[in-house]
């Protein structure tokens, strides 16, 4: 009897080769995928951004319908400011710069009058319990406060969701003691600085229409909001109260608040983002000026920036007055109609101061941001 042989049974399974194709087409296949994913993600973050700058807009306007006027700026120290035995504290109100550079009052409010138009507007976010943490009641002391004076170390404890771009970071609290926000009231056009360098040079005050000299700090009362042909949305808590019929520009063409420029590695430690947000005075961390807007990662990091040549990443604390954000291309801002617009980069520095501005009579193309 002949035996057969049995033909051997295939081989299951891929080759080096096919293994090493599958691998190359699935690495192709997520380097395609992973820019569309980020790029939804990013587009979700932005709608969420524009969603609050839209819900703080609301609070601005109904605020001025149960009021009568926008939510006022805040202020440092208070008119009123008192010692322990009731003495009036003169110093506590020094609101402009006549004797120089840096002599007013600083650093935050004495009282929650002070407070900042972020607070004021508390009741219509629906956040009315933490808007009632402020005690109202107590005297502008001076000096010889107790912990926790007029609630706001409570308030500093707590972190409005509706405060923080999720582009930048989420909702929370720095050095266990205080909360961010991610936005700033437009306080409208700024003689002097984008930079606070103090150089006698101008070096960083941008050339005429789009700049003057020469350079004064933020609490004098030439930038705080108040001044005709430059006025902005937000001024100072002292100044004015800023009206709807304020806008002579239009509302549709004059920013409210916006978000503000933060380098990536400065969070809760910037000039602008060091301060209480609801008490941080007349100050950057919730005010911020006609300049151009800055993407965070190209944000000069500290005061470096005001050396020559620049060093950015050297140095100490840089305060900085424009506008600015993560997002890719652009920042959100909220105008005076309530309207959302995404304004680029790139946006003609002409068409920033114009938008900033809510009395200066210039026209203002609506394709022009």
């Amino acid at each position: 009897m002949r035996s057969r042989t049995l033909p051997e049974p295939r081989r299951s399974g891929f080759t080096l080769i096919e293994l090493l194709v599958v691998i190359a087409i699935i690495a192709v296949l997520i380097g395609l995928l992973l820019p569309a994913v980020q790029a939804a993600r990013e587009a979700g973050r932005r709608a969420q951004c524009t969603n609050n700058l839209k819900q703080i807009g609301l609070g601005f306007l109904n605020f001025e319908s149960a009021n009568g006027h926008l939510p006022q700026g805040p202020f440092d120290g208070h008119p009123q400011a008192v010692d322990p035995s009731g003495n009036p504290v003169p110093a506590q109100s020094i609101y402009d710069e006549t004797a120089g550079y840096e002599t007013s009052t600083c650093c935050n409010a004495l009282h929650p009058d002070g407070y900042g138009h972020f607070f004021k507007i508390l009741p219509f976010l629906e956040q009315q319990p933490l808007y009632n943490l402020a005690n109202f009641a107590i005297p502008p002391l001076a000096s010889g406060r107790p912990a926790d004076f007029a609630g706001q170390d409570s308030i500093a404890l707590i972190a409005v969701p509706g405060y923080y771009c999720p582009t930048r970071r989420a909702p929370q609290i720095y050095n266990k003691t205080t909360s961010k926000n991610d936005y700033a009231g437009c306080a409208g056009f700024f003689q002097g600085e984008m930079y606070e360098c103090q150089d006698s040079s101008n070096r960083w005050v941008p050339a005429p229409p789009n700049g003057l000299a020469p350079y004064k700090n933020e609490r004098d009362a030439l930038n705080q909001g108040d001044t005709s042909g430059r006025k902005g949305a937000i001024a100072h808590g002292v100044r004015s109260k800023r009206r709807l019929s304020d806008f002579i520009d239009g509302t549709s063409n004059s920013i409210l608040a916006a978000e503000k420029s933060l380098p990536d590695d400065r969070h809760g430690v910037d000039g602008g983002d060091n301060e209480r947000w609801f008490n941080a005075g007349w100050d950057e961390d919730v005010i911020r000026y006609h300049f151009p807007p800055v993407a965070d990662a190209k944000a000069p990091s500290l005061n470096g920036q005001c050396s020559n040549p620049s060093s950015p990443k050297t140095g100490g604390n840089l305060w900085r007055r424009m506008f600015g954000s993560s997002h890719p291309g652009g920042v959100n801002a909220v105008l005076g109609d309530g309207s959302v617009r995404f304004l680029k980069f790139t946006i003609d520095p002409g068409s920033m101061r114009k938008l900033s501005s809510i009395d200066d009579g210039e026209v203002l193309s609506a394709d022009s941001f």
